[in-house]
């Protein structure tokens, strides 16, 4: 599976401001407002957790949509990128972007993008191409200036929606080549077992406990606390299962400090916003040399396999997050 742009295949290059200072304008406003991808990917995760709906359905992978609810996900990525930059509307595509419209488009398979007439039949427009790969935990983006030159011939399609050519994949002037995705939890979680608990618990709590019992020093998004509990007050499962795991030494991090500064301490991913992250505890004495934080006036260290189990210390409060 591919995770990021392959390699040149043709002498075309992405075009130089000289060439093209409209597609490079766009590239330089979107590259400001998002240096390293954070928003854009994250904008990505929301529109793919909302067509799951998980809460509701318990769905996780993109193979259980039906066959409607795929073609929806384009559209979901667009108004959430609007949603999360603040694009203005385009005269006659999606997006005003510096001046100058803008479509977006999305593929689940990259270079599968499928350029519409309006495109290249009046004028050429530039296109945002999107594409994210819940698998390898990928996404990229770019922009490309639609021509004849870059696409396709026509195909039997009633539509006129083409592809790029080569040519056309060698003229993506990238914004984000190639950046991690917040990964889909329950599609990567490889045991069977830890699956068969979390994911086909009986009740929503246990789902939930099991995930942060199961996953311990793996981030944890949102998302995937709605589908394991299936119920609306999320927030509430999560501060239950930092009870029930308390006896067991495990403590859950949340995204508000001090929490990620402890996380951090204890060289644990971090929990950004809408994230968490598990770890069993163990106190921390004079030569040890694991990392460690304090938690109400003691010290903390993750817990070794051999350790026995000490009840967790109990964390500052996280407000109405969990």
């Amino acid at each position: 599976m591919l995770t990021g742009p392959s390699a040149f295949r043709t002498d075309a290059r992405p075009p130089s401001p000289a060439e093209d200072p409209e597609i490079q304008a766009v590239h330089a406003a979107i590259r400001s407002a998002d240096p390293d991808g954070v928003r854009t990917g994250y904008a990505i995760r929301e529109a793919l957790d909302q067509i799951y709906d998980g809460q509701r359905t318990g769905r996780w992978d993109y193979t259980q949509l039906l066959k409607t609810e795929k073609t929806h996900v384009g559209t979901l990525v667009e108004i959430w990128l609007q949603r999360e930059f603040g694009f203005d509307d385009g005269q006659d595509l999606d997006y005003r972007i510096a001046g100058v419209d803008v479509d977006c488009k999305w593929s689940l398979n990259l270079y599968d993008w499928e350029i519409p007439q309006e495109m290249y039949s009046r004028g050429d427009k530039i296109a945002l191409l999107v594409w994210a790969n819940e698998y390898t935990a990928r996404w990229a983006s770019g922009l490309v200036r639609i021509s004849e030159d870059v696409l396709r011939p026509l195909g039997r399609q009633r539509d006129g929606k083409r592809r790029l050519n080569d040519r056309g994949r060698d003229r993506i002037l990238w914004i984000h080549p190639g950046a991690d995705l917040v990964k889909n939890t329950l599609l990567h979680i490889s045991d069977p077992r830890k699956l068969e608990l979390i994911a086909y618990a009986t009740h929503g709590q246990t789902a939930v406990t099991n995930l942060f019992q199961e996953l311990t020093g793996e981030l944890i998004n949102r998302a995937t606390v709605l589908t394991a509990a299936q119920q609306v007050d999320s927030a509430k499962r999560v501060r239950d299962a930092r009870r029930k795991l308390q006896p067991e030494g495990i403590v859950i991090f949340g995204h508000y400090q001090p929490h990620p500064r402890m996380a951090a301490e204890l060289h644990l991913p971090a929990p950004t916003l809408g994230r968490f992250v598990s770890i069993r505890l163990h106190p921390w004495k004079p030569g040890d040399e694991e990392p460690h934080t304090e938690i109400e006036g003691s010290l903390w260290r993750r817990a070794r396999q051999r350790d026995p189990v000490v009840p967790a210390p109990t964390l500052p409060s996280q407000g109405s997050d969990g």
